[in-house]
């Protein structure tokens, strides 16, 4: 992938570098990574002869070739070839069962000439009890057992090498297994080199200048992996984070590892290094499989790995500490596995500073990789050592020996690591960003490292309301990986049930009495011990309190909002939920939450209520508790609903809960006070609108209108068009946008538009929607400035409405009379701009047609009435 060439200077703004990273391979151990002890199943059985056995035979690795590619390119990372396959187990392997325990499947992988292999499962989920070992033919070297305990999410598991040119992969299942096991192979990695190669200026850890960091050094592995067409080697290390709970984050390159599927094969070895500065005998034996990618950027050159599993205790972990306050460090050392040798250090006694150049980086043909800008890396001149090929991702510890960045690369005296303070959250997105995991509340700077840590005890239990003499369970949190623990309760009237005792991690707990109950919980590891104790942390009682939380008896939710809405209950372990509109809701339940969502299938027309009920029950305890939901459905959310309007003042409307429509219109957003244009919306992100509603109005007789809202920050726009299907087309030539307005001045952020010229007596659409998703209760006053009325319904049966409007107040005159011009009846209302609706009936009069006469303010008209 890389090779190392000298420093050429190009021109005087960017320095052109060569990546370094790489290794060759040593003779590896039988054992490695998290296994259990044991032998495989065919050990202990009559085996059928190893030719009977289904082989893979492998490609020729073609080892003097690759050697001298490697030579000729100055190659220093890549030491084995990899071949990809697709071969499960169960089905290409030799079946055998073991009478009264299970079945066993064989299957073997060969090559002509490699020194070491490594194997990559690409499907790996395996049942309890199941085992998979790996030997060779000999049966000298064994590898496992590989069990359920290295199952991972993404079901995959790399094996470290294993020395040698064959092996045999035996997977055991036992009768009547939980689930069948997946066990399929698919990739393998063939080493070319077994040549230990020394490393110029190596300073093993173990020598007189690693003496400081005898703790740190406990973080740094030899990592490697592979990209499904050759294996390399890298440095990286484990880092803290601020809950401090051992999760295993792991720093390295971002030119080593940047996509899932190569952190899938990543293999990780622990405590690779010399016991002595003069000896030789570092070792391959403590090992972690897999890992998932979270975040990594070329930017900063770094890449945070989640390993698939925990290391353990035997291994020494540390959790390294940070700084990314982005202040030069002014001493300190980097640990690394140069050219893949055992662990090794470089210390620096001068102040590191940051690179004020643009970086390229080239690949092993000279292809250009990347470029990184200036202030993106520290510079490092080291007295002692120096990191070297295989050495890319070692950990920059800074002088109070937290990491400040991770090795990119360099030539020399130009030796590159990409600043942890840029990698921290120079990026908005979490997969570009350390701190989202390592501290998601931005809540410090720095952050010292852990190790040997005792236990800091916590622990939940399922209730704390809970009935009496009903189990309930009580679940251990405690971080640093406790491996005692001791419950104590107070006062003593309690036992222990199913199976469990004081000296459980997670027992279930009977309470005898009505009371409160303080509980005490100690737990321990190797490195010490911590307590915890909840006073009155129980409350028992003969009766269970059952309620929904953070819920009214009477709650309010907009129709729109009913979308996996969550009702969650408290105070049982079992719940049931009961609703009395089933027809025109969905329900959900999981554990004691209740989910609502409306009924796609259902007729809105208008709001309704329901009744929700939850019942509980812990035990022989049963309890329940009900709630009134007010579901409130916009009635004129959408444009088919839209509400009329009259002439004068509108009142009763709102847009709490509206939404927007596919296809619904909207002015453009040039300016608050622009004409035809509202504000720019900051919060929908893709459309202006946020929770319109719809009106129609008729145009008075003189066509002329003045349309004036008040309540909230709105914006509205009239439209003409044939229907409303014409307004939802998506097609502008069906429709006009006629008018609009947001705000009507500087200071008042209502909307209003004066004098609007309309086609006397045609229909028109108004859109009223609320800027920056604002919302609320909204007046509009429709004002002509003539006498204007319209009767409803017309013809009727007897009872008449009348809309009646001028833009004075005043009393009006009517008058009610036959054809023939004989008067029925005469009324006076008093009209203004809050008055406007009036009714009159006609009832017991004969059927037939009258006329309506009007004067007001010196305006008179006339309307045809008919009655039948």
């Amino acid at each position: 992938m890389v090779k190392t060439e000298n420093v050429k200077l190009l021109h005087r703004y960017g320095l052109v570098l060569i990546l370094i990273f790489g290794i060759g391979i040593h003779c590896f151990e039988s054992k490695a990574q998290v296994q259990e002890k044991g032998f495989p199943e065919s050990f202990f059985m009559e085996q059928k002869s190893a030719l009977l056995i289904p082989t893979l035979k492998l490609d020729s690795v073609r080892v003097e070739k690759m050697l001298k590619e490697d030579q000729k390119l100055k190659i220093d990372n890549r030491y084995g070839v990899v071949q990809s396959c697709d071969i499960n187990i169960k089905e290409a392997g030799i079946r055998t069962e073991i009478q009264g325990k299970g079945i066993i499947w064989q299957y073997k992988v060969e090559s002509e000439d490699a020194y070491s292999l490594g194997i990559y499962f690409k499907k790996y989920h395996l049942p309890p009890k199941a085992k998979v070992f790996i030997y060779d033919s000999s049966k000298t070297l064994i590898r496992g057992a590989f069990t359920q305990n290295n199952n991972n999410p993404g079901n995959r598991l790399p094996v470290a090498e294993f020395q040698g040119k064959n092996m045999i992969i035996e997977y055991f299942e036992p009768l009547s297994p939980e689930f069948s096991g997946e066990l399929v192979l698919g990739a393998v990695s063939q080493a070319y080199t077994d040549l230990k190669r020394l490393a110029d200026d190596r300073i093993g850890i173990n020598c007189e200048e690693g003496a400081d960091w005898q703790v740190e050094k406990h973080s740094v592995c030899l990592m490697t992996f592979h990209d499904f067409q050759n294996s390399y080697f890298c440095t990286g290390a484990l880092l803290n984070n601020v809950k401090e709970d051992e999760t295993p984050y792991f720093l390295t390159a971002n030119h080593c590892i940047h996509t899932e599927l190569t952190a899938n094969t990543l293999i990780t070895y622990f405590n690779y290094e010399d016991s002595t500065c003069k000896s030789d005998d570092a070792s391959f034996s403590q090992t972690l499989s897999g890992a998932t990618f979270k975040a990594g950027s070329s930017h900063s050159d770094f890449s945070l790995l989640l390993l698939n599993e925990y290391p353990p205790d035997e291994y020494n972990p540390f959790y390294a500490g940070w700084d990314v306050t982005g202040i030069n460090p002014r001493s300190g050392a980097c640990l690394h596995h140069p050219d893949g040798e055992s662990k090794s250090i470089a210390t620096a006694g001068n102040t590191a500073f940051s690179y004020p150049e643009k970086i390229e980086w080239f690949s092993e043909d000279l292809r250009l990789i990347s470029t990184t800008l200036p202030d993106t890396h520290w510079n490092v001149l080291f007295d002692h050592g120096l990191p070297k090929a295989g050495s890319s991702g070692g950990p920059l510890f800074d002088q109070n020996k937290r990491i400040a960045g991770q090795l990119h690369g360099g030539v020399n005296s130009v030796i590159l690591f990409g600043k942890l303070s840029l990698s921290w959250n120079y990026h908005a997105s979490y997969t570009e960003q350390l701190a989202h995991w390592l501290d998601p509340s931005n809540t410090r700077k720095t952050l010292n490292g852990i190790w040997k840590m005792p236990p800091k005890t916590n622990f939940r239990a399922e209730l704390q309301e809970v009935c009496v003499n009903s189990p309930i369970k009580f679940t251990d949190k405690t971080t640093h990986r406790p491996t005692g623990w001791n419950w104590e309760i107070d006062p003593p009237f309690y036992s222990f049930t199913n199976g469990t005792d004081s000296t459980s991690q997670n027992p279930e707990i009977l309470f005898l009495k009505d009371g409160t109950y303080s509980v005490k919980l100690t737990t321990s590891n190797k490195y010490g011990s911590h307590e915890l104790i909840q006073k009155k942390y129980i409350l028992a009682r003969s009766k269970l309190d059952v309620r929904f939380l953070k819920a009214r008896r009477d709650s309010t939710v907009c129709g729109c909002d009913l979308k996996d809405f969550a009702l969650k209950a408290s105070g049982a372990v079992n719940y049931s939920f009961k609703i009395d509109k089933p027809e025109l809701i969905d329900t959900t339940i999981h554990s004691n939450t209740l989910f609502l969502s409306l009924n796609p299938s259902a007729n809105y027309t208008k709001s309704f209520d329901t009744w929700v009920k939850v019942t509980g029950t812990n035990g022989h305890c049963i309890a329940s508790d009900s709630i009134l939901l007010h579901v409130i459905i916009q009635p004129n959310d959408d444009v088919i609903h839209a509400s009329k309007l009259f002439l004068g003042r509108n009142t009763g409307y709102s847009n709490k809960c509206a939404t927007p429509e596919m296809n619904e219109p909207n002015p453009p957003s040039s300016g608050c006070l622009v004409k035809k244009s509202w504000c720019p919306d900051f919060t929908s992100g893709r459309s202006l609108i946020d929770n319109s509603v719809w009106f129609t109005f008729i145009s008075p007789s003189n066509g002329l209108v003045t349309i004036n809202t008040y309540g909230f920050d709105d914006q509205i726009a009239v439209y003409r068009a044939d229907s409303y299907s014409s307004i939802l087309s998506g097609d502008r030539t069906q429709y006009s946008l006629l008018a609009a307005n947001d705000n009507r001045s500087n200071s008042d952020k209502t909307a209003i538009i004066e004098n609007l010229e309309l086609d006397p007596g045609k229909q028109y659409w108004l859109q009223v929607d609320g800027h920056n998703a604002a919302y609320g209760n909204i007046i509009i006053d429709i004002l002509s400035n003539s006498l204007e009325a319209v009767v409803f319904p017309n013809p009727s049966s007897g009872s008449f409405n009348l809309n009646l409007f001028h833009p004075k107040t005043g009393i009006a005159d009517l008058s009610v009379s036959d054809l023939k011009g004989r008067e029925l009846f005469s009324r006076q209302f008093k009209v203004s701009v809050n008055s406007t609706q009036f009714d009159f009936d006609l009832t017991g009069y004969p059927k037939g047609i009258y006329v309506l006469r009007v004067n007001l303010n010196g305006a008179g008209l006339s309307k045809k009435l008919i009655y039948f």
